[in-house]
């Protein structure tokens, strides 16, 4: 028989309720099981719409269905770095900012932020500029961009936590709805809307800070499968709900980092799409979590979000597979148009450049191109001398310009088929 949750555990195949006794009996004996993991964390748990409960240890069952799903995402990780190693070094770069482009956008959709792919993709292509204008989600751009690129994110005290919302959500939020006690809101807010509450969180500061110290306790265990104590953590960042505004956001970029440092950078930067694909499913988890008649019980939380993260990772998987063969398949038609080894290299480069990213912007510029071969090979990739082909390549067609400051080419669509 599948996994119940108690809510549903109370109603017997017969369609008769199970006794009070009969219930607190599964409760114990499942927080008591061989295989239950119990935490010091104690989520705030609706009893209705006006009652809450903070009294029950969260806890999960590590059952076989959820184990199974741990194993398959690391293989799924394991199969995702294979593939990103076969990659080009600017195909493999290129492909990090079209996700980065992708988890930034969705994690924004999600909370019903307007924003389009091509402003973030702008700012991701202006990162390294100086002159570039400071738009709005730069912050958020820049803080995913340096922790997806290895920069551990470190959380040991309340400080940290505000110090994170402040970077990432930096002009994204509006002064009304900015925190306004020590580090956190003062005031008490529930989730939801006018016609339909979803969950209330801890009232107080106090109480909020209270729940998230432990939160931090229980971040840096390492008793606990990574995985699924990122899991765990989202779901009790969002249960304390300590902000008046963008605890979604941040609760989805602290996943999204942990998950690319554990796993990998592609694992990281394809959590808000998935979610994305299934916020219903995503959404419920949340509300059968915050029911008090489950009593904190995870077990269900964690294995809809691993089927979530399992999920994006077979979507890049996917896309890895196709992307690589198209790039051979480039590769093929530039050594039959291009005779000289220099020219097939620049075109090269700007082929990768097309077939993995969605947006031309995002996509290498000329100065980008020319550091990148002069990196590689000094001798023979000259900083001056890698420009002229850029030319002859545009004076063929095979090159076109799309923007002067700083100077971008993209490769003729012809010649890939993306």
């Amino acid at each position: 028989m599948d996994y119940q949750l108690l809510s549903k555990y109370k109603y017997n195949d017969s369609g008769a309720i199970r006794s009070v006794e009969a219930v607190e009996r599964e409760y114990q004996e499942r927080l008591n099981g061989y295989s239950t993991v119990v935490s010091r964390l104690v989520p705030t748990l609706d009893i209705d719409l006006y009652a809450q409960v903070a009294k029950y240890p969260l806890f999960f069952v590590q059952t076989t269905s959820l184990l199974a799903l741990v194993n398959k995402i690391f293989r799924h990780s394991a199969e995702i770095q294979d593939l990103s190693n076969t990659l080009p070094g600017v195909a493999s770069e290129i492909y990090r900012r079209n996700l980065l482009t992708q988890e930034v956008y969705y994690t924004n959709k999600i909370e019903g932020v307007d924003v389009t792919k091509h402003e973030i993709s702008t700012i991701i292509g202006d990162l390294d500029s100086k002159q570039a204008p400071q738009k709005r989600l730069t912050s958020t751009v820049r803080l995913y961009n340096s922790t997806t690129s290895g920069r551990v994110v470190s959380i040991h005290d309340l400080t940290d936590i505000r110090h994170i919302y402040d970077q990432l959500l930096d002009g994204e939020i509006p002064d009304s709805k900015l925190p306004d006690g020590q580090h956190f809101r003062k005031q008490p807010v529930y989730i939801g809307d006018e016609l339909k509450k979803v969950h209330t969180p801890p009232r107080t500061e106090s109480e909020i800070q209270e729940s998230i110290i432990s939160l931090i306790k229980f971040m840096n265990n390492d008793d606990i499968l990574d995985v699924i104590k990122a899991i765990v953590s989202h779901f009790m960042f969002e249960n304390t709900h300590p902000f008046y505004d963008g605890n979604g956001r941040t609760g989805r970029y602290l996943l999204s980092t942990y998950l690319a440092a554990k796993f990998d950078t592609y694992t990281g930067l394809s959590i808000s799409t998935a979610i994305h694909a299934e916020q219903n499913r995503y959404y419920r988890a949340f509300k059968q979590a915050d029911d008090y008649q489950n009593r904190a019980d995870l077990t269900l939380f964690i294995t809809q979000m691993l089927t979530i993260i399992v999920q994006g990772q077979q979507d890049v998987i996917q896309n890895l597979r196709v992307l690589t063969e198209q790039l051979d398949a480039a590769a093929t038609r530039l050594h039959q148009q291009l005779s000289d080894d220099i020219q097939w290299t620049v075109a090269f480069v700007f082929a990768q450049s097309a077939l993995f990213t969605e947006d031309a912007i995002t996509g290498v510029k000329d100065t980008e191109l020319v550091e990148f071969l002069f990196n590689d090979d000094p001798k023979r990739y000259h900083k001056v001398s890698v420009r002229r082909p850029i030319q002859e390549l545009e004076t063929q067609g095979v090159l076109h310009m799309i923007k002067e400051r700083p100077l971008q080419h993209v490769i003729d669509d012809a010649l890939i088929q993306k």
